[in-house]
């Protein structure tokens, strides 16, 4: 599309009122917005409640109307993250180990943190760093160049390397998840006592 600023800016503002549909969708938007700035001065749990269960009914009639084609996006979406993550590209790759790295640091400088904690993090985020470095210096010393993804994965040692570190990363992930939502809730149990 070769559209200059001007006509870009037009066809933003236009946008909403194309159709009945979108028209309607707008109306909905302003009304929730509109509730949204009236209960901050209020902080009345009538409208909160009230409020959320617009969004929520507001997004289940949106989720009935399209409904198969958010079925087959979500679907696309699950075999999107599979191929990531059983044939992850060296990009995505490389953000799950600087992922994890960013982990071990914050759970070596966090004080706070229970001994417990500390040790299974350090463990997971240890052995998934060190099947990359392993993956990287298997891919050196064979001569793979690492942006050609299926060219690595004729390799079983690589493709093997790839797949255990990637369920690592996946423990990883779902333990810090786990523990913090758990984390959190112990903690406003604590205060309400």
């Amino acid at each position: 599309m070769d559209l200059s600023i001007f006509e870009q800016l037009l066809t933003f503002i236009t946008l909403p009122f194309q159709s009945f549909l979108t028209i309607e969708i707008l109306l909905i938007f302003i009304i929730i917005y509109i509730f949204i700035i009236y209960n901050e001065k209020r902080q009345n749990k009538k409208v909160k409640y009230a409020l959320i269960a617009l969004i929520i009914f507001f997004f289940s009639l949106l989720a009935f109307y399209f409904q198969e084609d958010i079925i087959y996006v979500l679907s696309e979406f699950i075999k999107m993250l599979m191929r990531c993550f059983y044939f992850p590209n060296i990009v995505f790759y490389i953000l799950t180990a600087i992922t994890s790295l960013v982990i071990l640091i914050y759970t070596i400088l966090k004080n706070n943190l229970t001994k417990l904690n500390k040790i299974i993090t350090y463990t997971l985020t240890l052995i998934h760093i060190y099947l990359f470095t392993n993956f990287i210096s298997l891919a050196i010393t064979s001569n793979l160049n690492l942006t050609d993804t299926a060219n690595i994965y004729q390799y079983n040692d690589m493709f093997v390397i790839v797949l255990f570190s990637q369920i690592i990363f996946i423990i990883l992930i779902l333990y810090k998840v786990i523990y913090h939502f758990c984390y959190i809730r112990h903690g406003k149990l604590k205060n309400t006592k």
